[in-house]
């Protein structure tokens, strides 16, 4: 049962009942040897994470043979809801048990930095997987190569 306050503008949901968004933010998903490439474009929401579960697993089954690292590349305004956040960090802590490595996040455009920092930070200590921000493609290259 959905109530609406007019006097206070607040909605107040029974307990049980769950309203359904449409998703915020975008993706794409390469495959290299060893490597998980994702360019990513928030905000991002709960649905949008679900999705982005089910289209990661057929590129993690094709690199849980060995250890794996990714490179994600965000951008825009790319923070994440209480709940993606939560969904993020389980499905780091799932990647991690299939060869994940460490990750690294490319934060070249990104709205908000600190904080886009802060909570991938905390979704990544939580999940126990090494990573490591960029602040373009090139820095990243280049400490690869060292």
């Amino acid at each position: 049962m959905l109530v609406l306050n007019d006097s206070n503008s607040r909605m107040n949901v029974q307990a049980g009942w769950r309203m359904k968004f449409r998703e915020h933010g975008g993706f794409t998903i390469q495959i290299e040897p060893g490597l998980l490439l994702v360019d990513a474009t928030g905000p991002f929401n709960d649905e949008l994470l679900k999705r982005y579960n089910r289209a990661l697993e057929s590129s993690i089954q094709q690199l849980e043979a060995s250890a794996w690292v990714q490179i994600i590349s965000l951008h825009q305004t790319s923070l994440f809801t209480p709940e993606a956040e939560s969904i993020l960090t389980a499905t780091l802590i799932e990647r991690r048990s299939r060869g994940l490595q460490a990750g690294y996040l490319i934060l070249e455009d990104v709205e908000f930095r600190s904080l886009v920092q802060e909570q991938l930070s905390r979704c990544y200590n939580q999940a126990g997987v090494a990573h490591q921000f960029f602040d373009c493609m090139s820095a990243l290259s280049h400490k690869l190569s060292c």
